[in-house]
């Protein structure tokens, strides 16, 4: 066999690797996917979505472009992980550390994620800020909540858990107004997690 032949050997092997390397890692990511969104339909907060992959530099996540859709599960899993975390007597520290992460995760999402993607991290953070605690807090939360549910529903107007969960909003604040002296937003508002298969549209926060 000549130098040539087995130069383009060589070659034809190593494409051939990378080939099946590229595909084991896409079918990893995908998988991995799945997983993720399967524990998150139970709201666990330590579910991961990272594949196990063949090749350097996320070459499978790459190919399917996957930066902004993981981005936004990590933000849900940060907002998971902050409401399964309730304020308390030894542990408002950690309840407020994990709250200020899923907002920052959050945020980056409506800034650099699609429209789709912008209005459901924008949903969760509408829900974030209008369960603050606190007569003073809960008031500027609420018009915070009622801001970013009505971006969130401008950016993607098919968003039925951010309409609902402004609805309820919207209805508290009246309810809350009617009354003298009443205040504190940390009613009854839920998780519309339905973007990230977790709970159903229109479920309310």
């Amino acid at each position: 066999m000549t130098p040539v032949r087995i130069a383009l050997a060589v070659v034809a092997l190593a494409l051939g690797a990378a080939a099946l390397g590229l595909a084991h890692d896409i079918r990893s990511w995908e998988t991995a996917i799945e997983l993720g969104d399967a524990r998150f339909a139970g709201q666990a907060v330590d579910a991961r979505w990272q594949a196990s992959t063949w090749l350097p530099g996320d070459v499978g996540a790459g190919t399917l472009a996957l930066a902004d859709d993981l981005a936004l599960r990590r933000a849900e899993q940060a907002f998971a992980a902050a409401r399964a975390t309730p304020a308390g007597f030894g542990s408002d520290r950690r309840s407020a550390r994990l709250r200020a992460e899923a907002e920052l995760a959050l945020s980056d999402v409506v800034a650099t994620g699609s429209r789709v993607q912008a209005s459901r991290a924008g949903n969760l953070l509408g829900i974030l800020a209008g369960t603050s605690d606190g007569v003073d807090v809960a008031a500027a939360g609420d018009q915070r909540a009622s801001e970013t549910f009505d971006a969130a529903i401008r950016a993607d107007p098919t968003n039925t858990d951010a309409k609902y969960n402004l609805e309820l909003l919207l209805r508290r604040i009246r309810v809350v107004g009617s009354r003298e002296g009443a205040g504190g937003g940390s009613g009854d508002l839920g998780d519309s997690l339905a973007g990230a298969g977790a709970g159903t549209p229109g479920s309310g926060y």
